[in-house]
């Protein structure tokens, strides 16, 4: 088993706001902001051939535990849930967990929005201090995510205690491939 990325597929950094609209469509908020995940995840079951399912498993983000959790914010302590993870593919006993963005056009939702993904890194990397059957992909498609992408790969990374966290993928769709040929497929065969 070998992963290809698809032909089709442009680097994140070139997915701009009028981009993004001709790749998925007319209106890509509200309901149509799935269409992005939707594609990125159809994506990735081309390119790896391996089903890439939903799933309400979030991180308590106070206890760094993995729960699935469909509507936490219904509890008293929902806001210490992470997002859930929007696909979860299964290879042998190990366990690669994605989350899937497309963020473009500077403002302060994006800002926002790229900062909740980097709490959720942030509980990623504890919990992947202890686990080794379990890989996190975070896939950060768009010119925005692709101007704030030193913040994941070289500060965050880069921490004394996430140093050594090879087990995270931080970035956008088109170089994903060739990361999980380096680094998953070593580990699961």
């Amino acid at each position: 088993m070998i992963a290809n990325c698809p032909a089709y597929i442009i680097p994140g950094s070139q997915i701009t706001k009028e981009r993004r609209i001709e790749i998925f469509g007319g209106s890509v908020t509200g309901g149509g902001s799935l269409k992005p995940e939707n594609y990125q995840r159809k994506t990735i079951e081309e390119g790896t051939g391996i089903p890439c399912v939903k799933t309400n498993i979030r991180i308590n983000l106070r206890t760094s535990e993995m729960q699935e959790i469909a509507h936490p914010n219904k509890q008293n302590d929902g806001f210490d849930f992470s997002e859930d993870f929007d696909g979860l593919q299964t290879i042998n006993n190990t366990k690669i967990y994605y989350d899937l963005k497309c963020v473009v056009g500077d403002g302060g939702n994006q800002t926002r929005s790229l900062r909740e993904v980097y709490w959720f890194v942030e509980a990623q990397h504890k919990i992947a201090q202890t686990n080794t059957n379990v890989y996190f992909v975070n896939i950060l498609d768009g010119d925005v995510c692709a101007k704030h992408m030193a913040k994941f790969n070289v500060y965050q990374k880069n921490l004394p205690q996430y140093s050594n966290n090879h087990n995270i993928y931080v970035g956008d769709l088109h170089n994903y491939f060739t990361w999980f040929n380096q680094v998953i497929l070593p580990a699961v065969n």
